[in-house]
């Protein structure tokens, strides 16, 4: 009778142990799930003000300016920052604090030095794109846009690896759309005129807001390695890492950009708006399968760190459960409501009703194969994200504009979803033939094999 009276708490230990773990995801997730919603649906409130107070051929032209920003910013960190899940957990769970403040340093002189090659690159696409709407004032703002981009996603990967996303990857959601919805807001009702530069300079103030707030949100949690000895002996494999990963993050957090910039290149700036607007009211059910794969993220990464196949699939398990819960309401909501949504922006935009629904396969894909890129980046497969991720753009690239010639508005959208289904199976299929990590919606099977295993007699 002693030794049951002995082992029942340890047993119940051993299973409320992945239980909370898998509890704190949940809870993560729909917190960022909330988020995420509520930044989209503010975004298309501050979408909704721009195109009806210009016209879709001026509002065309200010997508494409936040869009470049976006873009931009990448070359700025050499994305150094997405190697901090990979670098900060292993070094704060070991100790090595000098090799922590020396990643973090790394990624702040990475940008000081790629400064000056932002402002050719801003003079070079001014000089292809010498248009009348794309003034100086316009590629001005873009360039500091992409530096307040950078910095914000630099201090949020950084929060999410030090065990406090919310403080980081919160204000990044919601600062953002916040201000551009009281701007473009106050425009609306002062009746004043707008301009595309007007947008882009909003914008730049919006990342602005948000880099303030995250540091002072974090201002304990960075304050630690101030005045910590900096250990930078890794940054060739930071800097290699870093620049491996860069056509993920492309294709993965700013694929909106990339798509509306290969849009651009087909479709006139009224269609361009168009894209944008259906993209826009997608992105709230795709920034939700985004979001519980970066709550899951860090979990996941420890898995693998200690080779716990178990817990690693368990825990893409409960993800893609999350996943498919919320497309599935989602996604009817979106065929129940869609076509009145696209009425809020104008009768001209009820014409993307089409694409909208061809985009609506972008977060379903998502679901279908799962984040192999973080499986492949979780294990230093940089060279395979690399692969799978440049062969991914570029098949985006032509299926859209190719997309676009044939079919306009529509043709440019089917193109989209060819391009990200291509690249999410590459991705599924090297993570399953060089790692044997399933990340595809059969990972489900995994739920049953885990509520079997909590119920058996330890």
């Amino acid at each position: 009778m002693r030794n049951v009276t002995q082992t029942t708490p340890q047993t119940v230990t051993r299973i409320d142990k992945p239980r909370r773990e898998y509890l704190a995801g949940l809870v993560d997730s729909l917190l960022l799930i909330v988020a995420r919603v509520g930044a989209n649906v503010l975004a298309l409130v501050w979408t909704m003000l721009l195109v009806r107070l210009v016209q879709p051929s001026l509002s065309g032209i200010a997508f494409q300016a936040i869009a470049m920003a976006q873009l931009f910013s990448i070359l700025l960190t050499l994305n150094v920052e997405s190697g901090a899940v990979r670098t900060l957990v292993p070094a704060m769970r070991e100790g090595r604090l000098d090799q922590a403040a020396g990643f973090i340093r790394f990624n702040r002189r990475i940008m000081l030095f790629s400064v000056p090659f932002l402002a050719m690159l801003a003079l070079l696409w001014h000089g292809l794109f010498a248009a009348p709407e794309l003034s100086v004032r316009v590629i001005l703002f873009v360039a500091l846009g992409a530096i307040m981009v950078a910095l914000a996603r630099m201090t949020s990967r950084h929060a999410t690896a030090l065990g406090v996303m919310r403080k980081g990857l919160l204000p990044r959601l919601l600062m953002g759309p916040i201000v551009m919805t009281v701007g473009l807001g106050i425009v609306w009702l002062a009746d004043w005129r707008l301009q595309p530069w007007h947008v882009a300079a909003l914008y730049a103030l919006s990342e602005a807001l948000t880099v303030t707030v995250q540091h002072y949100l974090l201002r304990n949690d960075l304050g630690r390695f101030k005045d910590q000895p900096a250990n930078t002996e890794g940054w060739r494999n930071w800097l290699s890492l870093g620049l491996w990963l860069s056509p993920g993050l492309m294709m993965s957090e700013y694929r909106k950009a990339l798509l509306i910039a290969a849009s651009a290149i087909v479709l006139l700036p009224a269609q361009l708006s168009l894209f944008a607007i259906a993209f826009s009211i997608i992105n709230i059910v795709n920034f939700g399968v985004v979001a519980v794969d970066v709550a899951f993220s860090p979990r996941i990464a420890h898995a693998m760190a200690g080779d716990d196949g178990a817990r690693r699939d368990r825990l893409l398990a409960v993800s893609s459960a999350i996943k498919l819960a919320g497309l599935s309401l989602g996604g009817g909501l979106l065929l129940g409501l869609g076509h009145w949504i696209l009425g809020w922006f104008g009768a001209d935009y009820l014409a993307a009703w089409p694409a909208m629904m061809v985009l609506l396969l972008l977060p379903a894909g998502s679901i279908l194969f799962g984040p192999a890129s973080i499986v492949l980046s979780s294990r230093g497969q940089g060279r395979l994200d690399f692969t799978g991720n440049v062969i991914g753009a570029t098949a985006t690239i032509l299926a859209v504009t190719l997309g676009g010639v044939m079919g306009d508005l529509t043709g440019a959208a089917v193109g989209a979803v060819i391009g990200h289904l291509v690249n999410l199976a590459i991705m599924a299929w090297l993570c399953r033939s060089r790692l044997g990590v399933d990340t595809t919606l059969l990972s489900l099977r995994h739920l049953r094999a885990a509520s079997t295993n909590s119920g058996a007699p330890a």
